[in-house]
């Protein structure tokens, strides 16, 4: 059953079109028999999980007509895809019945399928975090060291290179039962790495035998380890029983911890927030309790961790602070507040590149690690740097003075001069420089997107609104703001207003995939991970500075592709273009003064069906009705929409314009038709190659040609799931490919790529809905 067009329902699908979670709450789902067998909220839970089955993926025959409950222990057996029951467990007002994946009869890690069902016996929600395409793993030999025997705590006294003893490594009594579980190996999970790290061990390297992305029989270890700084620590270890290695390793624990501004208070708050020099018991209000990541352990226990570490080497003298009790909390008008958050802001940028995608040392692969970070430097003047190492081809880490004149705050306390510095960092590394030539740094630019998703600010184009730094990313070029314009060209030598033509350059290529969907954050927040994951491979690829950001566009255009966040990468490679477009570039060079004051001009060739913005990339919700895009019920080449008549031959017809510069030659556009009502991925849900037509002559560019193609015959399907039918077209000429041929080379073009992360972001293509 499909719950799409449901309003009470609402779906969360992963990106290959598989069901992530389903929300009743507004109309509860009521079982269709009576309940009968382990109890009744398990019973509705089953009846449930055998109706939705498919809408999650789940392969046919896992799910059998009565439940079976999980063992414990589990032992292997020859089954290849189980989901029993694990446990039924009470919550406010509700139980919830939980199902564990099984693969050769072992649980598999974090995998579960989870129903909550209310006291009527209703389901409310459902989610999933099973793997639907698992495969039963390669089971070791009975004789594996680990398959039936227990893990000794001087088996793990070897393996950690650590004591065995009450100081050392020991069980506790609750800790001493074991289990065979499956789990997917990945190298960047092995110790935390995302988020807020607790502390780590030092491993040794996993056998080549290991590959990232297996699945493997291993054994689950918990075992207690006292660390200075958090006491007697519980850990959790998974043991890979043919290897003897350790594939998973965690700290139980919340970490270290300090109280930070997360976000700046105006970023928080909006106008009413204090400002830097405002009420100091306001202020200590908005503080954040956070861990703080990658940190290492020392005694007393310092703000050092993998990546940085606080030192005191710029006056005035203020001597880093220790804890003894796991935990920094300071008035916000403090040293010590100024270096938490000194440590915390750069080494969750340092973080943020892991979580990205990116190689830390690759990136930084002339910085000495950890680097140092002076919180509370420039005899307390207002300001803050981040300076190259002693050879110029690296980061000599950070140095930060005060907030504000008036006042003691920390200028460290604001995440977005943390990240401006950070910007510094990069191009220290990738260009032995701090500045890229043509503008000042990107840093502006992370700040902006980085904060932007769920912001309060008052004013989203202010990029400090909580510093007496006065910088804009909303620039207009009809104000001189452009690229090669009068301000470009009347620039001083910092190029601090070069960086703001930057920064609104960026922010517009932010807000055209997703950041101006305000309200709804996990658009914005995955617009913002995007646009920072090209900004900084784009740095990751240059190496010299330039005086116009070409070699830079370029360079963010081919960090595009690929895998990016998890998504075939290349959907957004247009939009990059355009938005240099938009601020100036690609006028010919030395325009006569004062310079450039309009936006640029598009590609040679650039063919786009219209869907209600003329071929530009302004954020909107993909339209179901492009202009450019209608039916006929006869091939009469008519211009006007007439609904398809299902079970006989209808015709579409494409309307097709060119941007460009120059005659768009070799046109061709082809109509893909969906396999099932509501297409949501490209190319599994659409009949592929297509149906294709070429256009006969060049298409005049400029705007000033509309060629109409077709007609395009299709048979609208009679059968009566078809409740709405879709047609996507893409136009593709010499010079200009859509993002769905596979010519261009582009990992979205193969897919499995989401619609609404394909269509938007290309100008070539359009979507066309027909209700039934």
């Amino acid at each position: 059953m499909s719950f799409d067009r449901d309003p009470n329902v609402e779906v969360v699908r992963k990106y290959d079109g598989a069901v992530q979670s389903l929300d009743h709450a507004q109309q509860p789902w009521s079982p269709e028999t009576s309940l009968q067998g382990l109890s009744e909220p398990i019973s509705a839970a089953h009846q449930y999980l055998r109706k939705v089955a498919d809408d999650y993926k789940i392969p046919h025959g896992v799910v059998g007509e009565t439940p079976t409950k999980l063992s414990a222990p589990a032992s292997p057996t020859d089954a290849p895809f189980g989901l029993p029951i694990a446990e039924e467990r009470e919550r406010f007002k509700s139980k919830a019945v939980t199902y564990q994946q099984t693969l050769g009869g072992l649980p598999v890690w974090d995998a579960k399928f989870n129903i909550t069902v209310n006291e009527d016996n209703q389901v409310v929600n459902s989610s999933s975090s099973i793997d639907t395409k698992a495969s039963k793993p390669e089971f070791p030999p009975d004789d594996a060291k680990y398959m039936k025997d227990d893990v000794t705590a001087e088996d793990l006294g070897q393996l950690l290179a650590l004591p065995v003893s009450s100081g050392g490594i020991h069980f506790k009594k609750e800790q001493k039962q074991q289990r065979l579980l499956v789990y997917r190996y990945y190298t960047d999970d092995r110790q935390e790495i995302s988020g807020h790290s607790a502390p780590t061990l030092v491993l040794r390297e996993v056998p080549e035998a290991i590959k990232n992305g297996q699945y493997y029989v291993v054994r689950e270890v918990l075992f207690s380890l006292p660390i200075s700084g958090y006491g007697d620590l519980n850990w959790r270890a998974f043991i890979e029983v043919k290897t003897v290695s350790i594939v998973y390793l965690r700290a139980l624990t919340a970490g270290l911890i300090g109280w930070v501004f997360a976000r700046d208070p105006a970023t928080k708050l909006g106008h009413k927030a204090p400002t830097t020099s405002g009420s100091i018991a306001d202020l200590n209000l908005l503080r954040d309790k956070v861990l703080l990541p990658d940190t290492v352990t020392t005694t007393p226990q310092a703000l050092q961790g993998r990546y940085a570490t606080i030192k005191d080497f710029d006056l005035p003298t203020s001597l880093p602070p220790t804890t003894a009790t796991g935990e920094f909390n300071d008035s916000v008008e403090t040293d010590n507040f100024a270096a938490v958050n000194a440590y915390y802001h750069i080494a969750k940028l340092f973080r943020l590149l892991a979580e990205l995608g990116f190689p830390i040392r690759t990136i930084f692969n002339d910085t000495t690690f950890p680097v140092p970070i002076d919180h509370r430097g420039f005899n307390n003047q207002v300001n803050a740097q981040a300076p190259g190492n002693a050879t110029g081809n690296g980061s000599g880490g950070f140095i930060f003075g005060r907030a504000d004149p008036n006042a003691q705050i920390g200028i460290a306390a604001d995440f977005r001069v943390a990240a401006h510095e950070f910007g510094h960092a990069l191009l220290w590394d990738a260009i032995h420089w701090p500045g890229f030539g043509f503008a000042h740094s990107p840093g502006d630019s992370l700040g902006a997107i980085y904060c932007d998703p769920g912001s309060d600010a008052q004013d989203r184009f202010d990029t400090f609104p909580w510093s007496v730094v006065r910088r804009r990313h909303d620039r207009e070029v009809t104000d001189g703001w452009a690229w090669d314009g009068p301000k470009y060209r009347g620039d001083g030598p910092a190029n601090y207003l070069r960086e703001q033509i930057l920064s609104t350059t960026l922010f517009r290529l932010y807000r055209a995939i997703g950041g101006d969907a305000i309200g709804n954050f996990h658009k914005q927040n995955w617009a913002s991970r995007y646009t920072l994951y090209l900004i900084i491979g784009g740095i990751a690829t240059i190496t010299t500075r330039a005086s116009m950001p070409y070699q830079y566009v370029s360079a963010m255009i081919f960090a595009d592709n690929g895998t990016v966040l998890g998504y075939p990468g290349g959907a957004v490679r247009k939009i990059v273009r355009w938005s240099f477009e938009k601020q100036g570039l690609y006028h010919p060079l030395n325009t006569p003064n004062p310079g450039v004051m309009t936006r640029g001009p598009p590609p040679a060739v650039d063919v786009y069906i219209d869907d209600g913005r003329d071929g530009e990339y302004d954020y909107a919700l993909m339209s179901g009705s492009p202009p450019g895009v209608w039916n006929r019920q006869a091939p009469d080449h008519g211009l006007v929409n007439q609904a398809p008549i299902v079970g006989v031959p209808n015709y579409c017809y494409v309307a097709v314009k060119n941007r460009g510069t120059q005659d768009a030659q070799n046109v061709q556009v082809t109509v893909y038709e969906s396999r099932i009502p509501e297409p949501m991925i490209w190319p599994a849900h659409f009949h592929v190659p297509g149906t294709v037509v070429q256009f006969g002559v060049p298409i005049h560019g400029n705007r000033l040609q509309t060629a109409t193609v077709g007609p395009f015959q299709w048979t609208p399907q009679a059968h009566r799931a078809f409740d709405r039918h879709s047609l996507l077209a893409a136009v593709r000429a010499d010079g200009d490919l859509p993002n769905t041929d596979t010519n261009s080379g582009l990992a979205c073009a193969n897919g499995p790529t989401d619609i609404d992360s394909l269509v938007p972001f290309d100008n070539n293509l359009a979507m066309r809905h027909f209700e039934r």
